[in-house]
């Protein structure tokens, strides 16, 4: 009978020990681990048949439903948000939310709850009503993935992201506008140790027609953050959008 005890309490103190172990090793990663190595920026596509690929196109050493998109009558819906005046550039104003979070502690945040950024034209000082402009566009969805890799080889970081616009829209049979421009945060995947945090802002306003037949262009930019206990990397994604559809990531 003690000797079948003291086999018990053996096992027991043996399984305590390597559960000790593994879970220090979990709760203290070393500093290879926690160090980043590379970030890397892939736009994600889709061929014909509908297969994911990936194209890397910057690398560094080191089911939301979007708001105010155009109905396929070319006009767009209501809003249930138009936004407030955040730039004026001349007879341009941008309507929406000036800056908000987009992933907060590797958590995605409810998007949905800000205005998406419009950029419509002003008459007398006052932004026209969107709901009388038209000939807009459908919606252009650009997505894009950032891995981060630390020492070991590992993706410690993967955060998809969709940039979101529709242009083309008139008023009053001229110009080309934009409206709907947003992020919106897709998947974000974060290993233990590692917090990440990403924020979406307009970067600024420009007229790329005339004054009379004007051409909205807006720069929106993301901002995001990686870090650990012992380092923190910040990037900037910048994406200039025009009226006439044309999109380029800075």
């Amino acid at each position: 009978m003690t000797l079948k005890f003291n086999r018990y309490v053996l096992l027991f103190a043996l399984t305590g020990i390597v559960s000790s172990v593994s879970a220090n090793t979990f709760v203290e990663p070393d500093d290879k681990y926690l160090s980043i190595k590379s970030m890397e920026v892939r736009e994600v596509y889709s061929d014909p048949l509908g297969v994911n690929k990936y194209e890397v196109i910057s690398h560094k050493e080191i089911g939301i439903v979007p708001q105010g998109l155009p109905n396929s009558a070319g006009g767009v819906d209501p809003l249930e948000k138009t936004g407030k005046v955040i730039s004026v550039a001349r007879d341009l104003v941008a309507l929406g939310e000036d800056i908000y979070r987009l992933v907060i502690k590797g958590k995605p945040t409810n998007t949905t709850s800000y205005a998406p950024i419009s950029v419509i034209p002003r008459i007398n000082g006052q932004p026209v009503d969107i709901l009388d402009t038209e000939t807009w566009n459908m919606p252009v969805k650009k997505t894009y993935e950032v891995v981060y890799e630390n020492l070991y080889g590992m993706d410690v970081v993967t955060y998809r992201y969709s940039v979101i616009y529709s242009y083309g829209g008139s008023y009053d049979g001229k110009g080309a506008y934009l409206t709907a421009v947003q992020i919106i945060p897709e998947k974000v995947r974060t290993l233990f140790g590692y917090d990440f945090t990403a924020t979406m802002k307009l970067g600024g306003l420009q007229n790329q027609g005339t004054k009379a037949n004007p051409i909205a262009a807006a720069t929106i930019l993301m901002e995001y953050t990686v870090s650990t206990v012992l380092v923190a990397n910040n990037e900037v994604d910048s994406f200039f959008i025009t009226g006439r559809g044309g999109f380029k990531k800075l």
